[in-house]
């Protein structure tokens, strides 16, 4: 009998046509009825592909559209495969009850994984090895409740930039953009609005990778100490490495370095965070540990909360997300919600095992210090990779807004040279000009001034003129408190920072 099951349950499952993620059309007559979107999808998507070129020189409403480029969307179909996939595989290990779930629910839950998961490959980054000094000012216990009000603003902001991304879908005729500055263009009609959004997210993907190159010099410089190597110039020879397979591999190319990164990533950390929380000699004790700051409570989270932020970003993912999951409004919720989640939970057990000296403890071993090194060589390999990334997407728009105005929703493979060496160059001079030093000042500036503006108050301003864009403002989807809640806390950040500096000024 249980081979009989067996069977007719492989049966099953292999007799699900598929094309692509989405199921083909006979087969969604034969396991389910269609809603209109979902029949309408390939067929829609033609027609405004199609429609495009004469909507833009028909329009009268806008004088001057601004053309843009969606590299990643080049390859999102073949990402969301791959990340698919490995869903797919894992959950075969279950015998999941499909005859009860039906199959469109496990397939509307391994896109939802899948989405998440690549939430959490995007925040997961070099900035948590400066998190463990930041918490340790402020304690533990507090640095906790820190990571979980800036994760809930976080995702404040996060549903809103995916309300405006599906409003986006539902009244444009072209596809989301992936740029930052393209999205804000789309959503605002304003030239003004996309170069000060772009201009703050190549300021912020910019400082991010200084910060990986310098500490690139020092990883290498460190772990071969017998070579006598300069960490200034492994940090430059990281950087040409980085530009050169920047603009010769494809998107896909790079995408899939950048999976493979946090592939190696997630399971070197697991090596290495378990044996570190096992070797903390007095949990409770580091758990209610008072913060190492002199100073007091307030100058210590004051130093603290700019760091936290900025290692917790993921805003900049979240209108790929929407596409990936064809702009469902509570499928983007739930990948959102539960993506952002997982770097909070990772970060706290980090700095647990970090503070209690669990962490030093697993590195002295030979297991542990090669965990740990190919843990710090991932994640500054995929960190960097996808910073080099964002910033050739918005280089690609600048170019192609200066120089291709007869080109609209343009997708391409692969970045060119001068967008690559535009990505690269700027950062790797600053850690040229700095002597490799430590630039974790870099972070603090993104989370204190940038991030507040780029993902607090922009939303806000998104949101208000997508929905007066639409006549008229569902009462019920307002989001006066989330409104409110962003708006105040974005002048918070920026204005105890303001104050912070001032303070500094005057004691010294």
């Amino acid at each position: 009998l249980a081979s009989c099951c067996k069977s007719s349950f492989a049966f099953r499952l292999q007799n699900v046509p598929r094309s692509g993620n989405r199921i083909s059309q006979p087969a969604v007559h034969r396991y389910m009825q269609p809603s209109s979107k979902e029949s309408d999808d390939i067929t829609g998507r033609s027609r405004r592909l199609g429609q495009l070129d004469a909507s833009y020189k028909t329009s009268s409403s806008d004088k001057k559209r601004v053309p843009r480029t969606e590299l990643l969307a080049a390859t999102l179909d073949s990402v969301e495969n791959n990340v698919d996939n490995s869903v797919d595989s894992f959950l075969g290990r279950f015998e999941i009850p499909t005859s009860t779930l039906g199959p469109s629910t496990v397939v509307a839950a391994t896109k939802v994984l899948s989405a998440s998961l690549l939430i959490t490959g995007n925040t997961v980054g070099s900035s948590m090895f400066v998190l463990p000094e930041a918490v340790g000012g402020v304690g533990l216990m507090n640095g906790s409740a820190l990571f979980i009000g800036l994760y809930l603003y976080n995702l404040i902001s996060g549903f809103l930039l995916a309300d405006v991304a599906i409003k986006l879908h539902e009244s444009s005729e072209c596809e989301v953009p992936s740029s930052f500055k393209d999205f804000a263009d789309a959503a605002m009609k304003s030239d003004a609005a996309g170069n000060a959004v772009g201009a703050a997210s190549l300021l912020i993907n910019s400082c991010f990778l200084s910060f990986g190159i310098s500490h690139a010099g020092h990883l290498v410089a460190n772990t071969l100490p017998g070579f006598g190597l300069e960490p200034t110039m492994v940090a430059a020879g990281f950087a040409s490495i980085l530009a050169i397979v920047s603009f010769t591999q494809t998107n896909h190319g790079l995408e899939k370095i950048a999976n493979a990164a946090v592939l190696v990533l997630f399971s070197s950390f697991a090596s290495l965070l378990l044996p570190s929380l096992a070797n903390v000699s007095d949990p409770m004790v580091t758990l209610l540990a008072p913060g190492t700051n002199p100073e007091g409570f307030g100058p210590a989270a004051a130093a603290a909360i700019p760091l936290l932020l900025s290692s917790l970003t993921y805003q900049n993912i979240v209108p790929s997300i929407t596409k990936l999951l064809d702009f469902d409004r509570t499928k983007s919720s739930v990948a959102i919600a539960l993506g952002s989640f997982l770097p909070v939970a990772v970060y706290i057990a980090w700095c647990f095992a970090a503070l209690g000296g669990g962490l030093d403890n697993s590195a002295t071993s030979g297991a542990g210090g090669a965990a740990l090194t190919a843990f710090s060589a991932s994640a500054l390999i995929g960190s960097c990779v996808a910073c080099i990334m964002s910033l050739a997407e918005e280089y690609e728009s600048i170019i192609s807004s200066a120089f291709s105005s007869d080109q609209y929703c343009s997708v391409k493979d692969k970045f060119s040279v001068p967008a690559v060496t535009l990505a690269v160059a700027p950062p790797a001079a600053v850690v040229l000009a700095t002597g490799c030093s430590d630039l974790t000042c870099a972070l603090h500036f993104c989370g204190a001034f940038v991030t507040p503006f780029l993902y607090g108050l922009l939303p806000i301003m998104l949101f208000q003129t997508i929905s007066k864009k639409d006549g008229a403002i569902d009462m019920a989807s307002t989001p006066s408190l989330k409104s409110t809640i962003l708006a105040s806390g974005a002048v918070g950040f920026i204005g105890q920072e303001i104050i912070h500096d001032i303070s500094q000024i005057i004691i010294a």
